[in-house]
């Protein structure tokens, strides 16, 4: 039954530390809902025409409004790899700090990525502590039993 509730805590703790950031999942729906008019209009014009992608003249209005919307970027334009940093440092740790402040040479992204490193590190202090207090209480039950 520890066992039971000491997962069960754990894996609150984690739930709740992932739930708070919800920026993560965020995304300019007007920037979308443009890229997908115009993947569907470059779509309509190559089916109406019976020519490949290949064959599409540079000058044609259609493709130019395609690829100026095809390099907006979805998520943050200074996400390595397009992978928050946050994230970076919850996963990888000090190694994912030194990934996103190589790639990404943003301090804001770094600083992400060292509350994620943080948050990390709480997380495994939290649970040895909780394997320690749990291994204690049954040393000291089995103790008192004799």
């Amino acid at each position: 039954m520890k066992k039971l509730g000491l997962l069960l805590v754990a894996v609150l703790i984690s739930a709740n530390a992932f739930a708070k950031n919800a920026s993560l999942f965020t995304y300019n729906h007007a920037k979308v809902e443009k890229a997908l008019v115009s993947a569907t209009a470059l779509d309509h014009f190559v089916s109406n025409h019976a020519i490949t992608a290949d064959q599409l003249s540079v000058d044609n209005p259609v493709l130019a409004n395609f690829k100026a919307d095809a390099n907006v970027p979805v998520m943050g334009p200074n996400s390595a790899l397009g992978i928050p940093g946050f994230v970076w440092g919850l996963i990888l740790g000090w190694i994912g700090i030194l990934i996103v402040y190589l790639v990404t040479e943003d301090q804001e992204e770094t600083k992400k990525a060292l509350y994620g490193c943080i948050v990390n590190a709480l997380l495994w202090a939290g649970c040895y502590f909780l394997i320690i207090a749990s291994a204690t209480a049954s040393t000291a039950t089995a103790a008192s039993s004799y």
